[in-house]
């Protein structure tokens, strides 16, 4: 065989193994980017459980202030209603304090609701922030290893390039030249 032949062939060798390693260089940014979103992912589902738990509270809250609002408004129409001294104004007075009981009824089986719910909450908060956290930590230490990987596979590029242009020195101009348009061109394979 030709040295130059064989000279050829292992710079082909050298060249493939460098493109490999320059092809796994490129998917790493995706890949770390698909973790980085499964972090994002988790995060978002424990921060969509907070959020509900505290929207719970703000109208249990309203709720109580309502409810409040209508007791005061009880008292306010059993005073009035001792004061007056017609029927049909007694009357209407009784019938507003029964409206406003139901509506006190009302309200406050909306806030059982609401604390069931609250109830029912409280371990899925739990569970999301255990699974988020535990999350966090395993893609912490998977985005950890392909930093590691990548400047694994950049050292071992540079020194596989650094070994190329050893073997490229002794070869022709045009047979180098020839030999690069087939590699690029066959993809990879310039010498078969």
């Amino acid at each position: 065989m030709l040295p130059e032949v064989e000279q050829l062939l292992t710079l082909q060798e050298r060249d493939q193994r460098i493109r490999a390693f320059q092809t796994e260089l490129h998917a790493i940014p995706d890949e770390r980017k698909f973790k980085e979103k499964q972090i994002a992912d988790s995060a978002a589902r424990l921060d969509a459980a907070k959020t509900r738990m505290k929207e719970i509270e703000v109208e249990r809250n309203k709720l109580q202030v309502d409810a409040q609002a209508r007791r005061d408004a009880i008292a306010k129409y059993k005073t009035q209603q001792f004061q007056t001294r017609k029927n049909e104004e007694f009357s209407a007075l009784g019938h507003e304090i029964g409206a406003a009981e139901k509506a006190i009824v009302l309200i406050e089986d909306r806030e059982l609701e609401l604390m069931e719910e609250v109830e029912k909450l409280r371990p899925v908060i739990a569970e999301a922030e255990r699974a988020h956290k535990e999350e966090q930590a395993k893609l912490d230490g998977q985005i950890a290893e392909l930093v590691k990987k990548t400047e694994h596979i950049q050292a071992r590029v540079t020194e596989l390039t650094a070994g190329r242009t050893a073997l490229a020195e002794g070869l022709d101009e045009d047979l180098l030249d020839q030999y690069t348009r087939l590699f690029k061109s066959k993809n990879g394979a310039a010498l078969v």
